[in-house]
């Protein structure tokens, strides 16, 4: 079925859907001069971050160049797990050992367990558990999710994990272009900007000091006293410079980070993906295609997903549609022509938003956290474990400065793990958009393997 003459609804949006019900927040761009820590960077782990430092009576200031919201934090899909969002890229067990890859599947469990709470004390009904159904695309995808299912149940690890037929996969999704999958019941449904709202609104109550539209230009240490950190606000002839004292400073700016990091931006590689919200399709239609009313995602290396929108009246389709620049509206083309390949009955439908947002993905593909020339940080989060992972993180790192954990542990089970350079440091992402094509033909030959 062809898709309709024009794609784009009147009111067409390149702000995400979720800023209908929560959008950005900007605070004034006057810092203090002096604060106890700076934090740089305020979504989820900033935010979390500077909470904890505040509530152990610290004077905690972030610095955001965004309004609160306008980031990754307010721009993802919200597809939420515990330990299926930091173990699907790499062989963990192979990478850390078998003894530290159970720790940390198992503090990703507690780390999904604390979003929980966060959603429930600060952001109700942000959250929906729902589970979610991995869709195979191919006969080999398949029997790859069969492998994976069968090594999870012999190591004891298979409950709430559940393998699903090829031709029993509408139990989760009305399509023919899968077959079969693994659903997985320890994972939902997050609505991301409410949830970065109830955080901002807890930071605030907390007594940190936020501050909008400030670039951090520099940061600077001599190693013994307090950092100097060089801001700008401002534009134009109205663009103004500043310098803030902190006994402490983190960054926590993600896919985000610039050239204030540069370290960090030889070990970051910043990818976009995209998400199309389509016009209101009422429930009835939603659960036509959705029967489970979770989030369904394929098993393609260039992936796409669907979910259902909060209110269960619409659909939110998203993936990578391009590894090099591209508009939005180009993107949204690519992405609206491979949700057609899977549901072809919405060729009716328009989009009425299409946004882009940042990844920031590490050369082994996990979160980093832990200091780098006295300056703390936590970053690298991808592909689906943000949302749980950066709060808790941003806590850890919160409470190792505020002296408030066990000193004589580590902060987290991720802590310590090399952090490389990327290939070709902060370039490397040529190099992944070259890789991305070759992905891409790699799906398209498993789809035809028999």
């Amino acid at each position: 079925m062809a898709a309709s003459a024009t794609l784009f609804a009147d009111a067409f949006s390149e702000d995400p859907w979720w800023w209908g019900d929560a959008p950005p927040v900007a605070y004034d761009a006057d810092p203090p001069t002096g604060s106890d820590v700076v934090v740089v960077g305020g979504g989820y782990a900033g935010l979390s971050c500077a909470t904890e430092l505040a509530l152990a009576g610290r004077s905690v200031t972030v610095l955001d160049i965004r309004c609160i919201g306008e980031g990754a934090s307010g721009r993802n899909a919200g597809l939420v797990s515990g330990r299926a969002g930091i173990s699907k890229m790499i062989d963990l067990e192979a990478y850390v050992g078998p003894d530290r890859a159970a720790a940390i599947l198992d503090e990703a469990d507690e780390a999904y367990v604390h979003f929980q709470q966060l959603v429930d004390n600060y952001a109700p009904g942000a959250f929906q558990d729902r589970g979610r159904f991995v869709a195979a695309r191919s006969k080999a995808a398949f029997r790859e999710l069969e492998k994976k299912y069968e090594e999870c149940r012999d190591s004891g690890e298979g409950s709430g994990v559940t393998l699903i037929q090829p031709g029993d996969e509408g139990r989760f999704v009305t399509t023919d272009a899968f077959h079969g999958g693994m659903a997985a019941s320890a994972a939902g449904l997050a609505h991301p900007a409410v949830f970065v709202d109830g955080l901002r609104l807890r930071a605030e109550a907390a007594g940190v000091s936020i501050h909008t539209g400030i670039r951090v230009t520099d940061i600077a240490s001599s190693g013994v006293g307090p950092h100097t950190i060089t801001v700008a606000s401002g534009s134009g002839t109205a663009r103004g410079h500043r310098r803030i004292a902190a006994g402490d400073v983190v960054i926590a700016t993600n896919g985000y980070t610039d050239r204030v990091a540069p370290w960090h931006r030889e070990r970051i590689v910043p990818m976009s993906s995209t998400i199309l919200g389509l016009e209101r399709l009422g429930r009835e239609r939603v659960e036509a295609l959705l029967p489970a009313m979770t989030a369904v995602i394929d098993t393609n290396r260039v992936i796409v997903y669907a979910r259902p929108t909060p209110d269960g009246e619409g659909i939110l389709f998203g993936g990578r549609a391009r590894f090099r620049p591209v508009s939005t509206a180009t993107s949204a083309r690519i992405l609206h022509d491979q949700m057609l390949e899977i549901f072809p009955t919405l060729a009716d439908v328009k989009i009425t938003n299409a946004w882009s947002g940042l990844m920031a993905f590490t050369a082994d593909y996990l979160p980093k956290l832990g200091v780098r020339d006295q300056v703390h940080y936590v970053l690298g989060c991808n592909g689906g474990s943000g949302v749980v992972l950066m709060p808790w993180l941003g806590r850890a790192v919160g409470r190792r400065i505020a002296g408030t954990d066990d000193p004589t542990q580590p902060m987290s089970s991720l802590a310590g793990i090399p952090y490389e350079r990327q290939p070709l440091g902060e370039h490397t992402s040529k190099l992944v958009a070259a890789a991305g094509v070759w992905y891409g033909l790699r799906d398209r030959i498993d789809a035809v393997r028999p």
